[in-house]
């Protein structure tokens, strides 16, 4: 085994131990136009840790976040699936925490406001924070408030004193993005000090390991959480869980309600949950190497599918461009000769090329349909399934790589 040459980025021990390396890839969102083809990319080690200190899974190469956010081409608006989920956490969060019209909803990571729109329909007070210059603009022409900065102690501070305290901070697939986590951490409790409660939303590591979704794992993303882990953040900044539960979103996303410790009542569903993440070795380091060793069978069993279509003179292309799918086929090493070209309906993504892959992404709707869709994003795969009934109807195939990979037809 491995050490990586790094401080933990939650306990600051030089404990993390390699579990998997996924080689050398580039930026998964730095999407290339037709001119950059013949540059070459900047590649990065994309290797996942385990911190045998304080249980954190992490990867210890960071890209500038500068370089990663200034400019974003995820917006959450494109997938109904998203958009149902946020409507339905932010009743569920109203009912839960007892907020009032007018209340001020602070979401940390914004990007173009659909969760926050949710709680501005619902009568609540939205106010976005959101790095990206593209998205906080969209947001602020839909009249949902956004401040295009990072958020930290500082912004933190600026919320305080000129739009008073808020009663819900919210964070949904931040706080594993995090270059600067601590000082974030710090943000929030200086929010909860003043009587907010939080709500953190990420892609559960628990969900990850179950489903062999090692597509989750990609620069943006630095760690990837359990409440354990999270708690050993958070009990760092007076800090603590109130409540946790997984919601179905993106394949199983912890959500936590967390308040300043001792102001709230701790459900009994956190001792359960930790009690459980013991019981399924996600506190021990072993889980993590078995569950790197399961991604390459996971290759194994994928390339020979494709190839077999490509030899026959079938064509397969990507069923749309997330940053998920280009690890997936950076890892493998899929080209263009198994999958031609990726389709999309984000006006952002298309005309351009997945990043080390190289595969041209093309707008769905104007794209004849190919034999076959590798299903990239399979965390939507009911809703596209629905969407695409006629297709699979007429024949056509959905490849879902993950957790193993299989052939859906009608």
């Amino acid at each position: 085994m491995t050490r990586l040459s790094m401080d933990c980025r939650v306990c600051g021990a030089r404990q993390v131990e390699e579990v998997l390396d996924l080689g050398e890839q580039p930026h998964c969102n730095s999407l290339l136009s037709e001119a950059a083809l013949d540059v070459p990319e900047p590649s990065y080690p994309l290797r996942l840790g385990f911190c045998t200190s304080c249980t954190t899974s992490q990867i210890d190469f960071t890209v500038p976040k500068e370089m990663m956010f200034s400019e974003y081409l995820y917006v959450s608006g494109t997938t109904s699936s998203l958009r149902a989920h946020f409507r339905a956490t932010a009743e569920h969060l109203i009912a839960a925490l007892d907020l009032s019209p007018g209340d001020l909803v602070v979401d940390i990571g914004s990007n173009d406001g659909t969760w926050l729109a949710q709680f501005q329909d619902l009568g609540l007070k939205g106010l976005g924070v959101e790095p990206a210059r593209n998205l906080a603009e969209a947001a602020n022409r839909d009249g949902i408030e956004t401040l295009n900065r990072f958020f930290d102690r500082e912004t933190a501070e600026l919320i305080l004193a000129e739009h008073g305290t808020p009663k819900l901070v919210t964070a949904a697939g931040v706080f594993f993005h995090l270059e600067e986590l601590h000082s974030a951490t710090a943000g929030v409790a200086a929010l909860c000090e003043h009587g907010a409660s939080f709500c953190v939303q990420a892609i559960y590591l628990g969900g990850m390991v179950e489903h062999d979704a090692f597509d989750q794992i990609y620069h943006e993303h630095l760690t990837y959480w359990t409440l354990t882990s999270f708690e050993r953040l958070i009990e760092q900044y007076g800090l603590e869980v109130n409540s946790v539960r997984v919601v179905p979103i993106h394949g199983g996303s912890l959500e936590l309600l967390v308040t300043a410790a001792e102001r709230n009542p701790v459900d009994h569903s956190v001792g359960a949950f930790r009690q459980r993440e013991v019981e399924l070795g996600l506190t021990e380091i072993d889980t993590y190497v078995a569950f790197g060793e399961r991604v390459w069978k996971m290759r194994d069993a994928l390339l020979p599918i494709l190839a077999e279509r490509a030899q026959s003179g079938k064509v397969v292309h990507a069923f749309g461009a997330p940053a998920k799918g280009a690890t997936l086929l950076n890892s493998f090493r899929i080209t263009t000769d198994l999958v031609v070209a990726a389709v999309e309906r984000n006006p952002l993504k298309i005309g351009k090329y997945i990043p080390g892959a190289r595969i041209p992404i093309l707008d769905e709707e104007s794209t004849p349909a190919p034999d076959a869709y590798l299903m990239l994003p399979w965390n939507f795969l009911d809703e596209f399934l629905v969407r695409r009934a006629d297709y699979l109807r007429a024949g056509g195939e959905f490849i879902v790589p993950v957790p193993e990979p299989r052939i859906v037809r009608s």
